[in-house]
């Protein structure tokens, strides 16, 4: 035991001289770019700037005071708590988690709630010695673990008989997944406990696990502070729990054994690898875990969403497809001949295009755990190559080779790919073959034949890869479902929500958006929960309290999503799913409507959408077809190519006929929504057992819509719970483990809400009882301050607290409840087991005594009654022989006391009879109460269907309204725009008619002129033979021709501007009158020119 010692001696002196160094300067964080915070010393202050010497390398550097934040004692450092930090602020924050991480703690608390930083490897913390350490036990008598929040909420739930919740949260590759797993396997193994032994959930001190034997071999995170281990404390030999000596696989029943084995499977064929994680979820899911009153489990459920469908037809090329995909190929030797696998990854063209390996994965041994799990949870091997049906014809779909004729219509050149896959879906291949390249299309009331081109026939076998992939994982889910669901009207339940992360990639489409919808409305339960809830109830108790606005409302952005149109505003799903109603939508138009909407001019100061809070959140996007949206993580750019398609995320009805007709029942089941009544034959399929996610006949409903309802009944439900919340932080990009990037979890921790739950908590009064439960619990501590008799709760409280000498600062006593500050009732807790620690061992030595003494009275009397055996067998040994004594032997048997055996053993045998009547009336009633309670949870099933119908026939007929209005609108306009039209063509019929009138009189004015072009050339004929005898008159008859040339240049300028005129006629009136006046006067002027000219020509004659 020295070393020991000599441990914690160096320990302490190590702590004592780091806390010398500390009290000798004022220690402070200094921002830093790439660090995050960095550690210096204040050197010298002068007015609003300090000189600080930095702690690594003594640079100097002169920064505002005001950026600097204040450090804490070396004490503090790796504290569990972050709350119980003197100085809370975000450097102290980060710097606490990186000294954890940095020595393999993962895990930290931060008020109410849990921080798990991803390790980036595997770690001894989730051993069955762990989750005995955690069972039973407060938060603060371990380290902080995923085990103590799972603990608290199954003692929260048979304590209060309250459904439970744990939400597990983070961004992509914080580790979500894991930690889920690790919440289900300790639920598992503490229910199947409950069978094994004795085992109360009751956190009150348990000296039974505190033993040497215990802590030998648990690593030093998962031990328990050094403040669990009282003196005096008494030890036993017990030092493993019930059960927990055996092996998880040997203790856990069937039902534990099948729930933990659906995980594999929903990972297998829900997660991928991604650049930020290589076991990424790739769906939401939120498993319910149901309780029976005793504690065990009473069955499970699973719903799923947002399955991301389109990553099996394409990806990065850093990323791989789902697991079960490589897995199938790789291990799946014995089952790929029957479904016609013949190569490798490299040889389909839906897996060689990215990534077909991850570091530190075998997909062989993953096949095989597959496999194991299919077999545990109960499928058989029929249902389990139908399952692996699927995903070899989507790998032989993307095979088919679609090439384009000269006329750009789409052909097969090769059918062999098509063959496999019309096999392994038994349908005929010249229907596939035509549903794909020729489907047949409902014209007006007809069916023509539509050619299709072959980009389109590529994609329309990639929406059929989707579909199938969607539909087939969704019946899996219902499978899983009808495997574990075991319905009971008594059972409370724990919900573990597991959901992909917030997502901001270069290019942000729907899929994102609905994504990051769906964390935004789950950080708006947790604010409403950590702030809002909070608060209120101070309010409402009447403790005095200052509203504190943490800055955190997301209702402005919710609203800019989710808005349906009834409080004045449509948001962004409700404008699209607008939009794909709309016969000549387009992407363009869509965006240029949310534009409008969100982005448009606020001339109307009445008009709801206008004055929108979430105006502030939308912003148009400078360069690209799309938006942008401020959510509470980030601003995300988002590209709206192709969401008009994906929202209606439409399948060629051929495809479906073709299908919902195949010879194989699971295919045909698969699409079964499709047809408008059952095929003829057909039996059930054992997959189409449990609830139906497809929509039903003639109800459209949007991708959109659908996750709308879904989100909603998942709010429904988390409402209806007592939250428990963990936040997962991603320490670096890269997955190096013991790495932490300060700045990105500095992000994390500010984005997650972090730090303002660590205020409001210090704050406020996280801890709180009802009167009644504080004087239960801790009535002992107080023993003869409460009289005998009726006394109000409040001054009972009242009075113990005074009793308790408690500080006014660390507590509030309100209407119905005691709230104290954070840390007090563990202090509490610690005094009362103290208490019933010195009762109990009073109780247990009175009981020794008892004991004791008990087991002296046995042996006296044990020799008194020997004594009087004997002093019997020696009178027996004097009367065997004596006659009368033979008599009354043999006479005995005849006497009527001994028919009383016969009376005992005839009543016994009716009893018997109706103790095995009794059992039979039993088992009916158990199954009648069973039948009963799924006829409730199909009535159930059945009032949410209609409910969710209610609220779709709502949006519906505001989008009509809206429809109708904007009707109305379009069809003035079309009137208005006609009036126009009218107006415009009898303006059009004046302008013709008057440039037709004009041409005429213009050709009646061409006519004149080429008369008086004639009538010139005689004139000039007879001018060379007079030239002769007119000599003294040359010059004159020259200056004439000169006049007559001028006389053809003004009619060729008139042709131009007749010309002008003609064309100028239909648009203005008043110049072509202008023009025709121009023209008049110009011949007239001709004409008296020329008369006066032919008179003076006259003249000369006559001369």
């Amino acid at each position: 035991m020295p070393a020991p010692r000599l441990s914690q001696s160096a320990e302490a002196a190590r702590a004592a001289a780091a806390q010398a160094e500390f009290n000798e300067k004022k220690w402070v964080w200094v921002p830093d770019d790439k660090e995050g915070y960095l550690a210096g010393w204040v050197y010298n202050e002068d007015g609003e700037y300090g000189d600080i010497i930095m702690a690594a390398g003594g640079e100097a550097r002169r920064v505002p005071l005001f950026i600097l934040s204040k450090m804490n004692p070396p004490k503090f450092d790796r504290v569990d708590d972050i709350a119980d930090l003197t100085f809370l602020n975000e450097a102290s924050v980060v710097h606490n988690l990186r000294l954890r991480f940095g020595s393999g703690a993962i895990y930290t608390y931060s008020g109410l709630f849990l921080v798990a930083v991803n390790p980036y490897q595997n770690l001894p913390l989730y051993s069955d010695a762990i989750i005995h350490q955690y069972r039973s036990k407060r938060r603060d008598e371990n380290a902080p673990h995923i085990f103590a929040v799972a603990e608290r909420a199954w003692v929260n739930m048979g304590e209060e008989r309250e459904n439970q919740s744990i939400l597990i949260t983070g961004e992509s590759g914080a580790g979500k997944t894991e930690s889920t797993k690790k919440v289900i396997q300790y639920l598992a193994a503490i229910a199947a406990d409950v069978h094994q032994g004795p085992s109360t959930p009751s956190h009150s001190r348990s000296p039974t696990i505190t033993g040497s034997q215990s802590l030998t071999n648990m690593p030093s995170i998962g031990l328990p502070r050094t403040n669990s281990t009282r003196r005096g404390q008494v030890l036993t030999n017990s030092t493993t729990g019930s059960g927990f000596a055996l092996t998880a696989k040997g203790r856990l029943g069937l039902l534990e054994r099948q729930i933990l084995q659906a995980n594999p499977i929903l990972e297998a064929f829900g997660n991928a690898q991604t650049q930020r994680n290589n076991n990424s979820s790739r769906f939401g899911k939120f498993v319910r875990i149901s309780f029976a009153p005793d504690g065990s489990i009473a069955g499970a459920n699973i719903d799923w969403y947002l399955l991301e469908k389109s990553r099996v037809v394409v990806r990065s090329e850093a990323e791989r497809s789902f697991h079960v995909f490589y897995q199938l190929l790789a291990g799946g030797s014995g089952i790929k001949e029957k479904l016609l696998l013949g190569g490798g990854v490299e040889d389909y063209e839906f897996l060689n295009k990215s990534r077909r390996e991850v570091d530190g994965v075998d997909d062989r041994e993953e096949w095989n755990a597959l496999k194991a799990a299919l077999d545990v949870v109960g499928f058989s091997p029929s249902e389990q190559f139908d399952l692996f049906r699927i995903v070899a014809a989507i790998l032989h779909i993307g095979n088919i080779v679609i090439t384009s004729t000269r006329a750009d219509d789409a052909v097969m050149p090769d059918p062999s790919q098509a063959e496999r896959v019309c096999h392994l879906l038994g349908v005929p291949p010249a229907e596939f073959t035509r549903a794909v390249l020729r489907p047949r299309v409902l014209a007006g009331r007809e069916w023509v034949t539509q050619a299709r081109t072959g980009q389109q026939a590529l994609d329309e076998l990639a929406a059929l890869s989707k579909t199938l992939y969607e539909k087939s994982f969704g019946l899996l889910v219902d499978r899983i479902n009808q495997a574990l669901d075991r319905p009971s009207s008594k059972s409370t339940f724990i919900g573990v929500l597991d959901i992909a992360g917030f997502e901001i990639f270069d290019v942000n489409t729907y899929e994102q958006l609905l994504i990051n919808y769906t964390n935004e409305k789950l950080q708006q339960f947790f604010n409403h929960h950590m702030f809002v809830l909070e608060q209120e109830e101070y309010s409402r108790e009447g403790i005095k309290w200052d509203y504190v606005n943490f800055g955190l409302d997301l209702q402005p952005t919710i609203d800019l999503i989710e808005s349906s149109g009834n409080a004045g505003a449509i948001g962004i799903l409700s404008c699209l799913d607008e939009e794909c109603i709309m016969p000549k939508a387009t992407d363009a138009t869509f965006t240029h409507k949310l534009h409008s909407l969100w982005a448009g001019p606020a001339s109307d100061p009445d008009d709801p959408q206008q004055n929108h809070p979430g105006r502030d959140k939308y912003e148009p996007a400078r360069f690209e077809q799309g938006f942008l949206v401020q959510h509470y993580a980030a601003k995300v750019e988002y590209r709206t190519d192709g969401w008009l398609e994906k929202n209606k995320d439409p399948l060629n009805d051929n495809l479906t006929r073709v299908f919902a007709s195949s010879t194989e029942r699971y295919v045909s089941s698969l699409f079964a929504d499709h047809v408008a009544a059952p095929i003829p034959g057909a039996q059930t399929p054992m997959f189409s057992v449990g609830k139906k996610r497809g929509m039903k006949k003639g109800a459209f409903r949007t991708v959109g819509q659908r996750h709308k309802e879904q989100l909603a009944s998942l709010m429904g439900q988390l409402m209806a719970t007592q939250p428990h919340f963990v936040r997962c932080i991603v320490p670096n990009t890269n997955k190096k483990p013991g790495r932490v990037d300060v700045p990105l979890v500095l992000d994390q921790l500010r984005c997650n809400g972090v730090l303002e739950g660590i205020r409001i908590a210090r704050l406020g009064y996280p801890n709180r009882l009802p009167f009644v439960e504080f004087r239960h619990r801790y009535e002992v501590l107080t023993p003869g301050i409460i009289p005998k008799g009726y006394m109000d709760g409040r001054e009972a409280c009242r009075r113990m607290i005074g009793a308790l000498e408690l500080d006014e600062a660390i507590f509030k006593i309100g209407m119905s409840k005691i709230f104290f500050k954070a840390g007090v009732l563990a202090d509490l807790e610690e005094r009362r087991d103290m208490l019933l620690y010195d009762l109990f061992s009073k109780i247990q030595a009175v009981a020794r005594m008892w004991t004791a003494r008990r087991q002296i009275r046995k042996i006296l009397n044990r020799a008194v009654a020997i004594r009087t055996i004997q002093r019997n067998a020696r009178v027996y040994g004097e009367l065997r022989d004596w006659p009368w004594w033979q008599l009354y032997t043999k006479v005995r048997p005849l006497l009527a006391a001994t028919r009383s055996d016969e009376e005992l053993r005839r009543k016994e045998a009716e009893l018997l009879l109706h103790k095995e009547r009794a059992e039979r009336d039993k088992q009916e009633k158990e199954a009648l109460e069973n039948l009963k309670m799924s006829l409730e949870a199909e009535k159930n099933k059945v009032e949410d269907e209609l409910e969710a119908e209610r609220a779709l026939n709502l949006d519906k007929d505001v989008l009509l309204e809206r429809s109708k209005k904007h009707e109305a609108e379009l069809e003035e306009e079309i009137v208005e725009l006609q009036a126009d039209i009218d107006e415009l063509q009898s303006h059009l019929d004046r302008a013709m008619a008057m440039a037709k009138d004009s041409e005429q009189r213009h050709a009646e004015q061409r006519d004149m002129f080429d008369q008086a072009a004639e009538h010139l050339v005689r004139l000039e004929n007879e001018q060379k033979q007079m030239k002769a005898r007119e000599d003294e008159v040359l010059m004159e008859l020259t200056n004439q021709n000169e006049e007559i040339e001028r006389l053809q240049n003004d009619l060729q300028t008139l042709q131009k501007v007749s010309e002008e005129l003609k064309q100028l006629a239909i648009q203005r009136e008043e110049d072509l009158s202008r023009a025709r006046e121009r023209t008049d006067s110009t011949v007239k002027e001709l004409e008296g020119k020329l008369e006066v000219e032919l008179r003076n020509k006259c003249v000369l004659s006559g001369n």
